[in-house]
This record gives C-alpha cells, structure tokens and sequence, in this order.
C-alpha cells in the first residue's frame, strides 16, 4: 500500500517567515528525496478545515478509484460543476496530492492521477 506522508501546521505568519529563513540558510545541504518532508502550514485551524473539505478528500477518492480520464468526466461522476472541481484540482495538484499526466493513448487529453492509497498527516498546532 502506497502511503502519501504531509504535515499540516497551524502556524502564524512570523513563524512561517522564520522557517522560511532556516531552510533558506540551509538549503545548500542536500536531502534525499527519500527523507524529504512535506509541510502545508495554515494561518488558523479554520483555514486548514476549508483546505481539506469534504468536497476535496471525496474528489481525490473518486480521481484513485474511478479513475476519470478528464475534469468534465470527473465533475460527472462527482455530481459537481466543472468549474469548481476545477479548481480543486489546481488546488490539491499545488500542493501535490493530485497529479495531471498526459494520457498515454491521446497525447492531447490529460489523465488525473492519485498515486496513494492512504493520506497521513500529522497535524502540528
């Protein structure tokens, strides 16, 4: 079973400017991709609620397991406008939790791709 590992923090602007500057000062040393960790920091608990909405977690369960081979096919089977998911899409493919690929038949037509069977988030407040 494939894993997808993201931290969700709660944290305020100042902080997030701070770790900004750490990771800035030590980028030069190289992780491996292996060990590399993914964060998503919120401003409030609120904002995270919102980011991981019923809508989001249910759209990335339908694109892992039904598979829709466009964002019209996938507004379908959600029973949603094309338009919002849409923009869920961009929003969960910006912090990596959905991924487009170009269809391996139809080099012009795009594959959603959801390439985990379980999310774990440890949540920092």
């Amino acid at each position: 079973m494939k894993i997808k590992r993201i931290r969700l923090e709660v944290k305020t602007v100042d902080e997030m400017a701070v770790d900004f500057k750490r990771i800035w000062r030590e980028a030069d040393k190289v992780m491996p991709a292996s060990n590399a960790e993914e964060a998503i920091c919120f401003d409030s608990v609120e904002d995270m609620h919102k980011f991981l909405s019923p809508e989001r977690i249910r759209l990335l369960k339908t694109v892992h397991e039904g598979k829709p081979k466009s964002i019209c096919a996938l507004a379908k089977l959600l029973g949603r406008d094309r338009k919002n998911v849409t923009e869920d899409v961009k929003m969960l493919e910006g912090v990596g939790l959905i991924e487009r690929k170009a269809a391996k038949r139809d080099k012009e037509k795009v594959e959603l791709v959801v390439d985990y069977d379980q999310i774990r988030m440890d949540i920092a407040v």
